[in-house]
């Protein structure tokens, strides 16, 4: 199977170099600076071996984006906020936090630093903020173990977790259904609510993408352990 995730439709069904399978397009989506044609996925995967006439399904970026109604998620817990905006098709921007009198309870939405309010319209795939009340703005939360998670399914986990998504960087194509963590940073056990995690991210196709994602997982398997030996050294001794 090619690589055909970031080509053109239209070339590539016209490629003779495709001419071995069958493109079928299962659906159109709006991505923003995105230029309409373009594919996004692919199935199978670029470099799977299969029979001759292979149907490869494919996501292509449309030229309209689709407007949905903003859904509420305030006066909900954070996880189900979340929860509430994914399965809209919205995305968080970032998570903030503030004191207050309840815990861990949405307040407030905002897109574009404004209020949003529920039944709005709203372009799908967008980035919604949410300001969370919390009694203890400096607790700490276990960050989740996203080695080897899909960028999207890493995300959720994080802002589900009360943490912040930072800067990413991808190496080979970047494509929904194959591109995933093999590092991040801090790659502590546990942050402070709000914490940015930086992600690095690799297409599963490429061939570094397994020696990478071991590497990182002996690395904080290694930290761990200097972190358990530390602690222990600094225990005071029973006399």
């Amino acid at each position: 199977i090619p690589q055909i995730v970031n080509k053109n439709v239209s070339q590539v069904i016209e490629n003779s170099e495709y001419k071995n399978f069958e493109i079928i397009a299962l659906d159109s989506v709006f991505k923003d600076g995105v230029p309409s044609g373009t594919i996004l996925t692919q199935d199978p995967r670029a470099g799977s071996i299969v029979k001759k006439g292979r149907k490869i399904y494919i996501t292509v970026a449309s030229n309209s984006c689709k407007m949905i109604s903003m859904p509420l998620c305030t006066d909900k817990g954070l996880k189900s906020a979340i929860q509430t905006l994914v399965d809209a098709g919205l995305r968080v921007e970032n998570i903030m936090y503030r004191t207050g009198e309840v815990d861990n309870v949405v307040v407030s939405q905002t897109y574009k630093n404004k209020p949003i309010s529920k039944g709005s319209d709203i372009v799908s795939g967008q980035a919604v903020g949410l300001v969370v009340e919390v009694r203890d703005i400096t607790k700490k939360v276990r960050i989740p173990d996203i080695t080897g998670k899909t960028q999207k399914d890493a995300e959720i986990m994080l802002w589900k977790a009360g943490l912040n998504v930072g800067k990413k960087i991808c190496q080979g194509a970047i494509d929904d259904a194959h591109t995933r963590v093999v590092s991040f940073s801090p790659s502590n056990d546990e942050a402070n609510i709000g914490t940015a995690i930086n992600l690095t991210l690799m297409n599963d196709t490429e061939k570094a993408y397994r020696r990478q994602l071991e590497d990182f997982r002996q690395e904080r398997e290694i930290e761990r352990q200097i972190e358990q030996n530390d602690s222990l050294e600094e225990e005071p001794i029973e006399e």
